[in-house]
């Protein structure tokens, strides 16, 4: 058979196929959407603008039309909806194509169940009609859809398929689905919390919708406690947070009183909890500056630090105990701070997290110490009050036994190469201090080492003193980055025109921030620095909560470093679970929790990284 013959053979059986599969819009399933019918239709795994305009005959237009959202392309799982022919609410039953076979790609994370209700079928149908289920459902496979008359499973059944599918990931979809078209500025979190329902189950009966347009069209799970609360809830924006994040009953929460003018707006929200005895209650008290017509950029970290934590509460509502957050604004004022402390009915916290201003953390100290309450300071560095108040936490691990952990770790890793203390002549050596102490260590463990000056910058003459079969790890006496600049290019020119030598690198906290040519010459030297602090932004944990957070809230997290939204993840993670789980340590996706109590009961966070830059640009991070 020859070329065209072959080409004009595929076309006609591809054109077959497609009018096998053209279909109408009248002749698809129809829902009710504010009050309104609409016939819907949900977009599979690469379907196409022309290939679905085809299928329905329709235009691109009319598509984009009644579709705004699709201006900006498909998304697998995205649910289109047309204007219905009739107002009949007679006509909201199921309207698949009787007697059509579909053949069906299983993706990944689908369920029977899920696939039963998308084709408005019953799953005994698929399980009868595709007995290979039986071993299990596995993506790859195709299985046979079958949607004739007799499909759509009766309300009784439905239900009964939702009680038995708790597990999977449809659960989360679980009695009526009702649709909900997005208005201008909304996120998935004010939309979420407006229908008294978690972001986790917007986003389980949403699944491929990745960001949020207006007059786009959402699935919201209805039966799970839905609220009247307003679309506009949170002016996102004024980054303004919400006040108060609870998993208590309604009852519960019409009982609980408005602070004060500082506090933030209240949330109309309630999402029932577990029965549980527990009952956790954290206090956020930072310069949110709600009255600033343009916040300032603290205001705005603070803000961000405050979200994160949501997210956090969010992630564990399924916690065994009652979760209550409530903020505050300090409005950068101790005089506000006391107002708030002295109000009767700012009620009791099992954690208080604090600002960034010593005045005001110390009028926490003292008022825990009254009230036997523990209050976090995660934002004051160089702070030693937790060492006579038995209330207050350290959430930063003190410079001083930073720098001894630091120095003991690195000391245990030279046993096995030679240590090159660099230094730039006629330059600040910064970190002087770190290295003698180090040489003192590596003194005691009788570990030889070398010292090398250099004018300006090094060059690969200056190393000639090593054996160039060696292992060596390179150790400057300056963080700064423009002294490192003029330190590693000759380095790895030696290195490479040596060809034998092993060389490493070992430097400092503020290294982690550095990007650019500086950042690929430190994996270049393997280089370890140690950091109470870090986020592998290409991890899975830090896209997944970044990509939540951007969902959430209309934009993503500052670029700054460290994340404040990530503290705010891994501070309410740890504290929450703490509470609940007497759980003493938490590795997060940037911040990590292990406290260390004093002799005099306060405590502090003994964790300390190690991040390794790797050559190829893998980056690992070691728990000390």
């Amino acid at each position: 058979m020859n070329l065209s013959r072959r080409v004009s053979i595929s076309a006609l059986l591809w054109a077959l196929a497609a009018i096998a599969s053209h279909a109408d819009v009248k002749d698809l399933p129809v829902r009710k959407v504010n009050g309104k019918l609409y016939h819907y239709y949900e977009v599979p795994a690469k379907e196409t603008v022309y290939s679905l305009c085809y299928k329905l005959g329709i235009t691109k237009d009319q598509l984009v039309k009644d579709n705004p959202a699709v201006a900006d392309g498909l998304k697998s799982g995205m649910t289109l909806f047309f204007p219905h022919e009739s107002e009949n609410s007679e006509n909201t039953k199921n309207l698949a194509n009787p007697g059509r076979i579909i053949n069906h790609k299983v993706e990944k994370g689908e369920t029977i169940y899920g696939i039963a209700r998308k084709y408005g079928t019953s799953t005994d149908r698929i399980l009868n009609d595709n007995p290979i289920l039986q071993a299990g459902l596995k993506a790859g496979q195709t299985i046979t859809i079958k949607t004739d008359a007799s499909a759509t499973a009766p309300a009784s059944v439905r239900e009964s398929e939702v009680e038995s599918n708790k597990q999977s990931t449809d659960s989360q979809n679980s009695g009526t689905m009702n649709a909900y078209i997005v208005k201008k500025k909304e996120t998935f979190y004010s939309i979420a919390h407006a229908h008294g329902i978690t972001v986790a189950q917007l986003e389980a009966a949403n699944p491929g919708v990745i960001s949020l347009k207006a007059g786009q069209v959402l699935n919201i799970p209805g039966n799970i406690g839905q609220t009247a609360a307003s679309n506009d809830m949170i002016a996102e924006e004024k980054q303004q947070p919400t006040s108060d994040f609870n998993t208590t009953t309604s009852k519960e929460q019409d009982k609980q009183s408005t602070i004060s003018d500082n506090t933030l707006v209240e949330t109309p929200d309630s999402v029932t909890a577990q029965k549980s005895d527990k009952h956790i209650s954290i206090a956020v008290m930072l310069p949110f500056m709600l009255k600033e017509e343009n916040p300032s950029k603290v205001a705005l970290r603070c803000t961000e630090f405050y979200k994160g934590l949501l997210i956090a509460a969010d992630s564990l509502r399924n916690t065994s105990a009652s979760i209550h957050i409530k903020a505050f604004d300090t409005e950068g004022s101790t005089l506000t701070v006391r107002e708030t402390l002295s109000s009767p009915d700012f009620g009791e916290f099992d954690y208080i997290i604090a600002p960034d201003n010593s005045e005001q953390l110390s009028v926490l100290g003292e008022w825990s110490r009254k009230h036997n309450a523990k209050v976090l300071n995660g934002f004051i560095v160089r702070n030693d009050s937790y060492v006579t108040n038995p209330g207050m936490m350290q959430g930063n691990l003190p410079s001083s036994i930073m720098i001894e952990k630091a120095v003991e770790g690195m000391s245990e890793r030279l046993r096995y190469s030679t240590p090159v203390f660099l230094s730039i002549n006629n330059s600040p050596s910064d970190k002087a201090d770190f290295v003698a102490l180090l040489k003192k260590s590596l003194d005691a463990k009788g570990i030889s080492y070398m010292d090398v000056a250099v004018d300006g910058k090094l060059m690969p003459a200056n190393l000639k003193a090593l054996p160039v079969d060696g292992s060596y790890t390179f150790i400057p006496l300056s963080g700064k980055q423009a002294d490192l600049n003029k330190l590693m290019p000759g380095i790895i020119e030696w290195r490479d025109e040596a060809v034998k030598p092993t060389v490493k690198m070992f430097g400092y906290p503020e290294w982690i921030t550095y990007r650019g040519e500086t950042l690929e010459n430190m994996h270049k030297l393997n280089t370890t620095v140690y950091s109470r602090f870090y986020a592998d932004e290409d991890g899975a944990r830090a896209r997944d909560i970044d990509a939540k957070f951007h969902r959430w809230y209309g934009k993503g997290m500052d670029p700054a470093v460290p994340r404040q939204g990530l503290l705010g993840f891994d501070t309410g993670m740890y504290l929450i679970r703490h509470i609940a789980n007497n759980e003493e340590k938490y590795d997060g996706v940037q911040n990590g929790y292990r406290f260390v109590t004093t002799p005099n009961g306060g405590s502090y966070n003994d964790v300390l990284y190690f991040i390794n830059f790797r050559p190829g640009g893998i980056t690992e991070k070691y728990n000390l």
